[in-house]
């Protein structure tokens, strides 16, 4: 009778045991989901630049300037 009752506590915590982790697990899956939409709704952004700077090249024949061109003009400060 002792073993029978043994045997009850520890299946029963084992148990408890596996239901924990396997909320963790589930957790944890939801985080991955998550960050699946994050990074998919970035890569449509991306996707979206690709399109803009594909069309002003081709339609508005627009390119990036050389770096020799480009000058930087810093804001004076104080008023």
């Amino acid at each position: 009778m002792v073993v029978s009752a043994w045997s009850v506590v520890t299946s029963q915590h084992v148990s408890r045991r596996l239901y924990s982790d396997l909320q963790k697990e589930q957790k944890s899956a939801q985080q991955l989901e998550v960050e699946y939409g994050q990074l998919q709704l970035e890569q449509s952004t991306w996707g979206a630049h690709a399109v803009i700077e594909k069309a002003a090249g081709t339609r508005l024949g627009m390119h990036t300037p050389d770096p020799r061109q480009i000058q930087v003009i810093s804001p004076r400060g104080g008023a």
